[in-house]
């Protein structure tokens, strides 16, 4: 919605759908993860059959680079 100009900020976007700044910027945040490690937590399902991975993990995930990301990824399904 922020992309696409229908909303102006993370802030509007919070008010919109009624949740807080950061919890919109903490998915947004989300969306930087490398594409390999987004498709593989889409190929586990949702919901999870066991929980792999938490969100409070994957949010650490963000600030490493993403080679590092794919294979904490794998190790933490064990591939």
């Amino acid at each position: 919605m922020i992309k696409s100009g229908r909303v102006k900020s993370e802030a509007n976007l919070a008010r919109q759908i009624g949740i807080s700044r950061v919890r919109v910027n903490q998915f947004i945040s989300l969306l930087k993860l490398a594409p390999e490690v987004i498709q593989k937590i889409e190929e586990i399902g949702d919901p999870m059959p066991k929980r792999y991975i938490t969100e409070r993990k994957l949010r650490a995930l963000v600030k490493i680079p993403n080679e590092k990301q794919k294979a904490i990824i794998e190790g933490s399904l064990g591939k």
